[in-house]
């Protein structure tokens, strides 16, 4: 078994595209389906199931991500052991989530390599509350996750706000509309949350139609997250995610509705141990509340 063909299976598995996931390893399309094809035979079972419409998990699939994720995260702890016994500047292992990635994550790694060019990064794109776990276990330095947070030994910092918006499929009833009310999604069961992801997106669209006086009605679904993109794909079920994700799921076909008369939001914040206390995490996050401000200035 091939680390480069973990590699390969996480990000087909991030993506649901062999496409995406070939343009972001850098690949040809049917080099990284071979790797896919290998690391099956090697663990024996399948992993991914392929059709002409769709590209999802299978059960062993699932658990397989979550064990190798732990595989990852040990490798970078190693990379970052070995750099800082080699006396190399240091090195930085920062989580985030798919918005906080898309707004923050480009331009602070600019920002580091013009001002700690000795600096290296180990990036890794995880759930909020995996990136929690991690952050209390020591291996990660700096999370950017949704917030408020309140996990023990955590310190965070807010640094700006992000839309949550309705998916849905572009047949569905509601397709033909740039914005709606939660009166009509209303009529529409909601798809909850995946598991292992923050259930802060979900807590704001819920919290958002109390306050409308409107109920939801949730449907009886699965929660992985490619049983989530396929039944918003292939039902009238409205899918909900963050605004910078929902741009991301237009490539699947799938329509963006932004909610009326108050659109819901959710919070990003850096998260780090109030154990670590290095000079260079104390200097990144000071840049992220700096690159923050000036994107909540533009808006």
């Amino acid at each position: 078994m091939e680390f480069r063909h973990l590699e390969a299976f996480r990000v087909i598995a991030e993506e649901l595209h062999f496409g995406r996931a070939a343009q972001r390893l850098f690949l040809a399309q049917p080099s990284v389906s071979q790797m896919l094809q290998k690391l099956e035979g090697d663990v024996g079972v399948l992993l991914v199931h392929r059709s002409s419409r769709s590209v999802q998990l299978t059960p062993a699939g699932t658990v397989f991500l979550a064990e190798i994720d732990r595989v990852f995260t040990a490798a970078d702890r190693a990379v970052a052991l070995a750099q800082q016994a080699a006396g190399r500047g240091g090195a930085l292992r920062i989580a985030t989530n798919y918005p906080a990635s898309r707004l923050l994550l480009l331009p602070l790694l600019e920002d580091l390599r013009k001002r700690e060019p000795d600096t290296t990064t180990i990036l890794r794109e995880m759930g909020s509350p995996a990136q929690l776990h991690a952050l209390a276990r020591g291996d990660l330095d700096l999370g950017l996750v949704y917030g408020p947070i309140t996990e023990p030994g955590i310190t965070s910092r807010y640094l700006l706000s992000v839309p949550v918006v309705a998916l849905v499929r572009k047949g569905h009833l509601l397709a033909g509309t740039a914005e709606v009310s939660f009166e009509q999604i209303a009529r529409f069961p909601y798809l909850t949350g995946i598991v292992s992801a923050s259930p802060i997106v979900e807590g704001s669209i819920l919290a958002a139609a109390r306050a409308q006086g409107v109920p939801l009605r949730a449907a009886n679904s699965s929660t992985d997250h490619a049983s989530y993109q396929l039944e918003v794909e292939t039902t009238d079920s409205i899918g909900f995610s963050s605004l910078p994700r929902a741009e991301q799921s237009k490539a699947n076909g799938l329509h963006i509705l932004r909610l009326t008369p108050v659109e819901p939001v959710v919070e990003i914040h850096v998260a780090w141990n109030q154990l670590n206390r290095e000079a260079s995490v104390n200097s990144v996050i000071e840049s992220l509340i700096e690159l923050a401000e000036t994107l909540r200035f533009a808006q």
